[in-house]
């Protein structure tokens, strides 16, 4: 790790989300000063900030921003539910949007380079295997939140970076994400119901803490897609998964029009990540070693 890098100090905005719950630790074990931050105080030692209501420099504190050191925010703390999004507009796009920029904004002015999480959900998911250059055209409310902010941060902050992801799934069963929520439904008997069509990259959580300090030790600006090369339908996942934990799984594919969503979701939304596997020299890691690891750590959760 460069001279640099070791100084960078963090704020995470979302620290108790899925993202943010694995950058955390991963910055500790790094070296790296941070504070991350959440809406509710249920988490030991993050700090309470709300999007709705509050500026950052209020709950930080002005010492955090003025001694000099280099300072990165990574700013995961959003309305993700899809249908909420839709359902409460106003309020999902004030924190989505409109107080994520105030936010960006307030943090670019103090010298504090920002990192925007966003997602695949900013194409239309008709064609499937995204770059960077491809057009946006997000068919649901939280994927325009999510090119408001990006066309935002590209355009108007310069060494800003922007990282999109995919699916993201976590290797620890003790944790809420997608594998977790089938392995209930296997140890339940219940058929894991898919969305038939539906195709994306799985990135392992603890991949994207990976990436966010690899993009700032090698000083990346811009946009980069942090995805798996991989790709699956999910009913192909789910059955690998189900495969990989020694089950048999019924898996039920239904079109989405039967989902009864108040707002569509795209349906291939896979990223191509060369630019960013070329830039940083970084391998994801695979499903198949996901689920062994989500295996292995079900055994020691139930021995």
């Amino acid at each position: 790790m460069s001279r640099a890098a070791a100084k960078t100090r963090f704020l995470v905005v979302g620290a108790s989300g899925l993202v943010g719950r694995a950058l955390m630790p991963w910055l500790e074990s790094r070296g790296h000063p941070a504070i991350g931050t959440q809406v509710s105080m249920k988490r030991p030692g993050l700090v309470g900030f709300d999007l709705r209501t509050d500026r950052i420099a209020d709950k930080v504190g002005p010492a955090f921003f003025s001694d000099g050191t280099p300072t990165v925010a990574v700013v995961c703390a959003s309305i993700c539910q899809i249908d909420r999004c839709f359902r409460e507009r106003e309020v999902a796009r004030l924190v989505n949007v409109v107080n994520t920029l105030r936010l960006i904004d307030d943090l670019s002015a103090r010298g504090v380079k920002p990192v925007f999480i966003s997602s695949g959900y900013v194409f239309d998911g008709e064609r499937g295997y995204y770059c960077e250059e491809h057009e946006r055209r997000p068919v649901c409310e939280y994927g325009r939140h999510k090119q408001a902010v990006e066309e935002h941060v590209l355009s108007r902050i310069p060494g800003a970076l922007v990282l999109r992801l995919d699916k993201v799934v976590g290797d620890d069963p003790a944790q809420e994400h997608l594998l977790t929520e089938w392995h209930r439904w296997l140890a339940a008997g219940r058929p894991v119901t898919c969305i038939a069509g539906q195709v994306f990259s799985p990135t392992l959580v603890k991949d994207v803490a990976r990436a966010v300090t690899r993009v700032v030790d090698l000083d990346l600006k811009g946009l980069y897609h942090v995805a798996n090369p991989e790709f699956f339908s999910r009913e192909e996942l789910a059955r690998q998964f189900a495969l990989a934990l020694g089950r048999e799984a019924a898996i039920e594919s239904k079109p989405q029009s039967e989902f009864a969503f108040d707002d569509p979701r795209p349906l291939k939304t896979y990223l191509d990540a060369t630019k960013f596997i070329k830039a940083a020299d970084f391998r994801f890691t695979s499903m198949r070693e996901t689920f062994a690891d989500f295996r292995a750590r079900l055994g020691r959760l139930t021995s």
